[in-house]
């Protein structure tokens, strides 16, 4: 962007200069209140005397080299008899209310902060917004207020504000023929009527309204009866603002809308930096939703159009809403290689920086980095990719409505605007049938029973009795429907605390392929073979170690073989074998002698996976092999040995496997990512590829499922999941899980009545991301565990009455979940030992980002920034590193940087996952 010319030629270039001032950094002198600009001079207003010297200062930085004083004047690059503008100051004790130019530059600039607006509307508003015409806005105003309206059943008022081309009225005229009322009407009407809101105003447009409803469930409000007659009323919207009440045309579209019992108003705006939409735009209460193209033009405008609103909001002192941002026909090639981001990237960088707060304010290491919702996601983005069959619109309202489905533009809109409606435009109500009474006994006793469910499964290895079947998200689906005709052969890739061991102990349980693959997906029809654990997480679990060997003998009954190797024997031979540095083929002997072992075959006798094959080739039995806890076997994945054994496991004996007619013996390893990346040196992106369907990632909709699964598993809100939950979209989900833990980290929003606080949803998955996308289910099970064992205090009782876990609990099991993630990681990965040491012993006292200085100070050696890494405990390349909220917390970092960069990572994570 280039540097722009402070180089004056007229004074509407000294105007435009200082209405642009930002007011947290103004070079002016406080006393100076507003001021007025023309042919005449600039005349500042002051509450009282100004320093002469002070104000040259100011002004100098305003406009380089162009001050002269003796008298005081602004030097301009006009004609002669206009070259200099005389600069006065008038000191006014009584300057009035504030004013708000809404984007015109009239020579009349106030510095002064506008009085704060009351939120009292009883319906939400949203603002199609473009600076640039030929943007699809009024496409975009159509199909959002369609998709509004379908996804709550009640009519939206859709409003026509568009002066210059009133798209929306004529597909209204050319299908319900002559409007009874217009927004024309509206103003003019309410501009004439002296009692305060213009109540007979309103009522009378509302029940001519009721004539104008459309297919859709939409109503109508077209910009002016004779659509025909394009000169404008001489009575605009501004002419209705007043210092007491400056956003006066949407409160008269509230009151119209209440009237008729809509749901919500959309306006479609013209095009362009105009009073009108400017006026809606610096509304608090009004939603706005920018339009562009991936046009240069069209992306710089609109990002101007953000500066310039951020800059009035601070001003202000005001909150704006948090906007929707349509990028329309983005094409298919720039969507596949991502070239669509970057060009929006000056775009999206500047709502990031207008939206999300500039301070390096510190918080504590036991403080929440995600307080707002702006915290986490400023804003909802959603690509419209290019559409051939919307390029020509027709003319009739009935035909463009199916135009827009038809063409695939109604279905991608309402796609990725669908939390924007469920969180900005809509109030909470909860489900019915799901309304605790948080005083009751009953109530407490399904929190303990949440508690206690959920503490069960952290560490799955020490579940007692019946293991539960696993929540069936899509990798083990993928599973269990790819491998119906033949025993599996696949590697489940995934973190720490994906729910490696609970799959696999569920899957050993059922002693059965054709069960397992029954209880997963359904069916009957899934290959029979025996199935036989070989590896297991045994070593802080005596259950899992007695579960393995009575699997073992079962399995070796059923294949008619003698007494098989216990499972601590076959680790301790293992972890022998680690010791002496065989080859990759020895280690595909090794594993096959193991198998054959573990069945009973032949026990102890080297050869003994070969003499198996060639048994099992002479009969129909098959087994399914089951590694999982591998990591028990090393203490690092770069120990000696390790990565050839774990090299032969992962790619030469499935390969070998595979080579085999009817594959008598299967396969499936549940291993750590870390194992993975140390094993595989090379073509480690093409084993992910063949692997990917089973790779054991968990997306922000499976941790919302997780979530509703636990409550409903353990009894505490029986009703809120069943299989069809997975079927939900984002927006579906977050709401029925209102029950659990509401809508917001606070009370929930009512009409007139909305906070900042973040949304929980989505604020669960912020405190949970490793900033890469990632996220671990077993995070959320503690999470969960630790916010269930907190009560309510208080008035909580009654202002929480409809959920089971307050905001305080929540953001109190932060604390003790990022603790016990900590400790857990230094547990399961030795080599994080000595970094996390250093961390400790500065607890408290260093923040992050990590620069080099904190770096050098905590005395990390490259080999613990490698590891730390590695292991998804810091994010970057090079300082300063950002570390995520688990771990920030957990090692006693603070955070002093400015939010912008670790909400820029992780809403890149977002877009990546």
């Amino acid at each position: 962007m280039s540097t722009p010319d402070h180089s004056p030629v007229t004074w509407v270039d000294v105007a435009r200069c200082l209405a642009g001032i930002d007011p947290a950094h103004s070079p002016l002198p406080k006393e100076i209140a507003s001021a007025r600009v023309g042919w005449f001079g600039l005349l500042f207003q002051a509450t009282a005397a100004v320093d002469t010297a002070q104000l040259i200062v100011g002004l100098e930085a305003l406009f380089p080299s162009r001050i002269k004083d003796n008298p005081v004047r602004i030097e301009l690059e006009g004609s002669q008899s206009a070259s200099d503008l005389a600069v006065e100051i008038d000191i006014v004790t009584d300057q009035g209310a504030s004013r708000q130019p809404f984007g015109v530059i009239d020579g009349w600039i106030d510095f002064r902060p506008a009085e704060a607006q009351s939120m009292q509307r009883r319906i939400p508003i949203a603002a199609a917004l473009s600076v640039k015409g030929g943007t699809g806005r009024t496409t975009t105003a159509v199909a959002f207020a369609l998709h509004w309206a379908s996804t709550g059943g009640t009519p939206i008022l859709l409003v026509d504000a568009d002066l210059e081309a009133p798209g929306i009225s004529y597909l209204f005229e050319a299908f319900a023929g002559q409007p009874k009322t217009s927004l024309e009407d509206l103003i003019a009407l309410a501009h004439a009527e002296e009692t305060d809101g213009a109540p007979e105003t309103t009522r009378f447009v509302a029940e001519r309204l009721r004539d104008h409803l459309l297919p859709g469930n939409i109503f109508v409000l077209p910009l002016r009866r004779d659509i025909a007659e394009l000169a404008s009323s001489s009575v605009r919207s501004e002419h209705l603002s007043t210092p007491e009440r400056p956003f006066a045309l949407a409160d008269l579209l509230a009151e119209v809308a209440a009237h008729l019992g809509v749901a919500g108003v959309v306006v479609d705006v013209r095009a362009g930096l105009v009073p009108i939409g400017v006026n809606l735009a610096m509304d608090p209460n009004v939603s706005p939703i920018f339009v562009t193209t991936l046009a240069d033009q069209s992306i710089k405008a609109t990002a101007g159009f953000v500066s310039f609103l951020a800059r009035e909001f601070r001003r202000n002192g005001a909150t704006p809403r948090r906007p929707l941002l349509v990028v329309n026909r983005v094409p298919v090639l720039f969507r596949q290689t991502g070239m669509d981001k970057k060009v929006t990237e000056p775009l999206t960088t500047e709502l990031l920086n207008s939206l999300v707060g500039d301070a390096s304010v510190e918080i504590g290491a036991g403080e929440d980095l995600f307080s707002s919702a702006f915290d986490i996601q400023p804003f909802v983005q959603v690509d419209v990719p290019e559409l051939p069959d919307i390029q020509v619109p027709t003319g009739n309202w009935r035909d463009f409505v199916e135009q827009l489905g038809s063409s695939g533009f109604s279905r991608a809109l309402a796609n990725g605007s669908e939390e924007f409606v469920a969180t900005e435009l809509s109030f909470s109500t909860l489900p019915s049938g799901i309304e605790p009474e948080r005083s009751s006994p009953a109530v407490a006793e399904k929190r303990l029973a949440l508690s206690d469910f959920a503490n069960q499964l952290i560490a799955a290895e020490n579940v007692q009795g019946t293991v539960p079947r696993p929540l069936v998200t899509q990798p083990l689906s993928a599973l269990a429907l790819r491998y119906k005709s033949e025993v599996p052969i696949a590697i489940a890739e995934g973190a720490k605390g994906t729910g490696k061991t609970l799959a696999a102990r569920f899957i050993v349980s059922k002693a059965e392929w054709s069960q397992v693959a029954t209880d997963l997906v359904g069916g009957d029809n899934a290959v029979t073979a025996a199935v036989l654990p070989i590896a297991a997480s045994i070593q802080s679990s005596a259950i899992l170690q007695q579960e393995a060997d009575d699997a073992r003998r079962a399995a070796a009954t059923r294949m008619g073989h003698g007494s098989p190797l216990n499972i601590f024997e076959t680790t301790s031979h293992i972890k022998e074998k680690l010791q002496s540095n065989l080859s990759e083929s020895k280690w595909v002997s090794v594993w096959l002698d193991v198998i054959a072992w573990s069945v009973g075959y032949n026990v102890k006798i080297e050869g003994a996976g070969e003499a198996l094959f060639d048994a099992l080739r002479a009969g129909t039995k098959t087994i399914v092999a089951v590694f999982e806890g591998l990591e028990e076997l090393y203490t690092s994945a770069t120990d000696a040995g390790v990565e050839v054994a774990m090299r032969a496991l992962l790619v030469s004996l499935p390969q070998r496997l595979r080579s085999e007619l009817r594959r008598p013996i299967g396969m499936i390893a549940f291993v750590r990512r870390d194992t993975v990346e140390a094993a595989i040196r090379q073509n480690l992106d093409q084993f992910r590829r063949e692997y990917a369907a089973f790779a054991l990632t968990w997306t922000e909709d499976d941790v919302l499922e997780l979530a509703a699964w636990l409550a409903s598993q353990s009894g505490a809100i029986p009703t809120l999941w069943d299989p069809n939950f997975q079927n939900l979209s984002s927006a579906e989900r977050a709401a029925k899980l209102e029950p659990l833990w509401g809508t917001k980290l606070g009370p929930d929003d009512k009409p007139g009545q909305r906070t900042r606080e973040a949304y929980t949803a989505t604020w669960i998955v912020a405190v949970l991301s490793d900033l890469r996308g990632r996220l671990v289910p077993r995070d959320l099970v503690r999470l969960l565990a630790n916010a269930a064992a907190v009560p309510p205090e208080g008035e909580e009782a009654t202002l929480y009455a409809g959920r089971l876990l307050t905001p305080r609990s929540l953001r109190v099991a932060v604390e003790s979940t990022s603790k016990s993630k900590v400790e857990e990681t230094e547990e399961e990965i030795g080599e994080l030992k000595p970094a996390f040491a250093k961390f400790k012993s500065q607890a408290d006292e260093l923040a992050v980002p990590l620069s080099q200085e904190v770096v050098d100070k905590l005395g990390l050696t490259e080999t613990e920034l490698s590891a730390l890494i590695r292991h998804g405990i810091i994010f970057g390349e090079k300082p300063p590193y950002e570390v995520p909220e688990l771990f920030r917390r957990g090692l006693g970092l603070k955070h002093a940087g400015a939010r912008r960069s670790v909400v820029n990572l992780y809403n890149r994570a977002r877009k990546r996952s």
